[in-house]
């Protein structure tokens, strides 16, 4: 059918962007957005590994610090300090999500901007995707619609219940630019942490996540690190829902990125999972519109199996690592990072950053 898509992504943030990306020359891909503008609002830290460059294969324009050291600390002050094995990045996520859909348009990807996913019906041979603007024919569709994800919702796919509300702003300070702050404890935030992620010397992303109470926790974050502060700049906030996802695919649907769960339940990160599987997903449609299969049993043996072989321990290790973590008493994390600072260096050995133990 000459109005038939192959694969309809519902999305344009990077995640979605990749996957038409690596389909667009070969296959005709669309992609959907509601929002106005790629890369607004900004719903993310930026802040990632290395792996992001050879993943995503954006350019070095995007970057706007480099940090090797992390530093972990406790409700007091505590802390110790640990150098990363691989480099971190502080990056402009405008510009980021802005070159992922250039990407993905230079492969002859149709993305439309302002447009809603409604609801889509099944026919015989394709779905029929509703929206803001009108109906699509398509062969697949893949959600790459976030962690409230519509598509999910509509293809009756569960996700998991944990989620957490992140909420940060641009601080103006002095800062050690090379070093990232990690604050933990239940009066920094009762189910996850607090950050301090520098841009450069001058100001830094600062921000708190919790599944309740953000903006409050926020606030008396801010006061206890910086006192009085005099600028801040960019408040944005974002959802983050994590957790090992039962099923990714249904027939003819197929779920990537935040929209999957592909987070890391430890940090709220979601670029390094998401365009890990991102590759898978795109390989999967590949299959299936060369072979003309398109139901589940097919998707989930080619894609939902197989994205899982690399990020279900990652995905659970968090989740069991983030609930004991959170369960331990201030005074546990007051005194465990003062003994951190002989031991932290040996655990470090037998951790990767993104992945998680060895």
């Amino acid at each position: 059918m000459k109005d038939m898509y192959d694969v309809v992504i519902v999305g344009a943030g990077p995640i979605g962007c990749k996957v038409g990306e690596l389909l667009g020359k070969d296959h005709k891909i669309l992609i959907l957005d509601k929002k106005t503008e790629i890369g607004k609002p900004v719903q993310c830290t930026g802040f990632t590994s290395d792996r992001i460059f050879e993943l995503s294969g954006a350019s070095r324009k995007i970057v706007l610090n480099k940090i090797t050291r992390a530093g972990f600390f406790s409700p007091n002050g505590n802390h110790v300090t640990l150098k990363s094995k691989r480099p971190f990045y502080v990056f402009d996520r405008e510009l980021f999500d802005k070159e992922m859909a250039k990407k993905a348009e230079k492969n002859d990807v149709e993305i439309k901007m302002k447009t809603e996913f409604k609801d889509f019906s099944r026919e015989s041979n394709f779905l029929e995707i509703k929206t803001s603007k009108g109906n699509f024919k398509t062969k697949l569709l893949v959600g790459a619609d976030g962690p409230n994800s519509p598509v999910a919702g509509v293809s009756n796919l569960k996700l998991p219940d944990s989620l957490i509300v992140g909420i940060q702003e641009t601080v103006q300070d002095f800062f050690d630019s090379d070093q990232a702050e990690l604050w933990f404890g239940s009066t920094i935030s009762p189910d996850f942490f607090g950050w301090v992620v520098p841009e450069n010397d001058k100001w830094a992303r600062v921000g708190i996540g919790s599944s309740q109470k953000s903006g409050y926790y926020l606030e008396k974050f801010v006061k206890k690190r910086f006192g009085k502060v005099i600028n801040t700049r960019d408040k944005v906030g974002g959802v983050i829902r994590y957790g090992l996802i039962e099923n990714s695919v249904a027939d003819r649907v197929l779920l990537v990125g935040d929209a999957a769960c592909q987070i890391k339940p430890i940090s709220g990160g979601g670029l390094i999972y998401g365009l890990t599987a991102a590759k898978i997903a795109s390989n999967a449609c590949k299959k299936s519109l060369e072979s003309g299969n398109y139901d589940y049993k097919f998707l989930k043996r080619n894609y939902d199996d197989k994205w899982k072989e690399k990020l279900r321990w990652p995905i659970i290790q968090g989740v069991f690592s983030s609930s004991i973590l959170h369960k331990f008493p201030d005074w546990l994390f007051n005194f465990g990072a003062l003994l951190g600072k002989g031991f932290g260096p040996i655990f470090q050995e037998f951790v990767d950053e993104d992945f998680g133990l060895y």
